[in-house]
Parts: structure tokens; C-alpha cells; sequence
């Protein structure tokens, strides 16, 4: 008796799995590419270690934008890249002697950003996402340390897929900018960026 139940639920589940894997395949197919934009969350400045006499750094505004590329490697798991960019504006709080000027100032720069992740698909409508992040700085007269470097990822999503080949998807996210900077620096400024992605995919034959 309990073999065949054992049985009967090896059956069942792999019947569930080829289903999954099918509805998968119609609804997002193997190959997307797309678009996405990226917001609704903060950009801090953070250093690995307390420096004394450090300006201070308050998340301000930012933006993404993006053109993306998927390539489903099996039912459960998807690679992902493109080509992004993304405009960051930082509060600095200056810490200088009494007397000297230390009223707020806005300081902006431009990253451009190639990121290389994988996507385990964990339903029909849920994943998760993470991976690597190559940022180069495009801004290089800012306030702010230049971000240039590689840097790494984590999300989860939720995608739903659309008439005539076409899924949409919410990704929150967050992001760490300059974990192996290319330029030296004893103390590098990086860039700790919390959001949410928004975007469409088309499937393409």
C-alpha cells in the first residue's frame, strides 16, 4: 500500500512538474527581450568602515532604465542581461570646521550598468533573481565617489504573461554598487540602492 501511494505521488508530481514546465514555456517563452524602469526606493552612501571627519550622505532620488534580454536554460531557471542606465541625486551634509559653510548640497551622477543574473522561477508567476552587476561611471566632475567597479544583486519578482507574446513583471530589489571598485581607493564611498523594477517582455519565436 504505501509503495503505491509512493507511487501515485511520484506520478502526480511529475505530471504537476511537466505542466508547470509547459505553461511556463507558452506563457513567457524561452527567449525575452525588453524593457524596465526602475524607482520607488533610496540610494545610500555607505562606507565598510566609521571615518572620522566624513561627510555625511542622505538618499535622495533616482532612476533606471533599462533594455533587458532572458534566456530560459530550463523550467526553473533563466539567465538575464542587458544594457542600463541610471541617475542617482545624494544629499551631502558637509562636515567641515565652525565657521565654514555647511549648509546641504545636492550631488548627482550617471551610472551605465551590465548586469548578469540568474532567475530561478519558483512558480508559473514567482521568482527570484540575483547576480552580478558591472557599473561604469559616466558622471566624473560629482561630489560622489565614482562607482565604477563590479557590483552584485538580489530580488524577488512576480511576472504574469500577456496576449500576443507579451508578460509583464514587479521585481523589488536591492542592490550594492562598487563591491570590487576598478579605481583604488583606501576608503571608497559605495552605493547601497533599494527599489522596484517594473517592465514588460516580449517572447520572441
Amino acid at each position: 500500500m504505501n509503495s503505491k501511494l509512493f507511487l501515485g505521488f511520484v506520478s502526480v508530481f511529475a505530471i504537476a512538474n511537466a505542466a508547470y514546465s509547459q505553461n511556463s514555456e507558452v506563457q513567457f517563452g524561452k527567449t525575452q527581450i525588453g524593457i524596465a524602469y526602475s524607482s520607488f526606493g533610496t540610494n545610500d552612501m555607505f562606507y565598510f568602515e566609521q571615518l572620522d571627519g566624513a561627510n555625511s550622505y542622505q538618499s535622495d532620488h533616482f532612476f533606471t532604465l533599462g533594455l533587458h534580454y532572458l534566456h530560459r536554460l530550463n523550467p526553473k531557471l533563466s539567465i538575464e542581461t542587458g544594457i542600463e542606465y541610471s541617475h542617482h541625486r545624494i544629499i551631502v551634509e558637509p562636515n567641515v570646521p565652525p565657521n565654514a559653510d555647511d549648509r546641504p548640497f545636492a550631488a548627482n551622477f550617471s551610472l551605465i550598468s551590465i548586469p548578469i543574473t540568474l532567475q530561478l522561477n519558483l512558480s508559473p508567476f514567482f521568482f527570484m533573481n540575483g547576480g552580478l552587476i558591472l557599473d561604469m561611471n559616466t558622471s566624473f566632475a560629482s561630489d560622489i565617489d565614482a562607482q565604477t567597479g563590479m557590483g552584485g544583486m538580489l530580488g524577488l519578482g512576480l511576472g504574469y504573461g500577456l496576449p500576443f507574446g507579451i508578460s509583464t513583471f514587479v521585481n523589488p530589489y536591492f542592490k550594492v554598487h562598487s563591491l570590487l571598485p576598478f579605481f583604488s581607493d583606501h576608503h571608497p564611498l559605495r552605493l547601497l540602492e533599494t527599489g522596484i523594477r517594473l517592465g514588460f517582455m516580449y517572447r520572441l519565436p
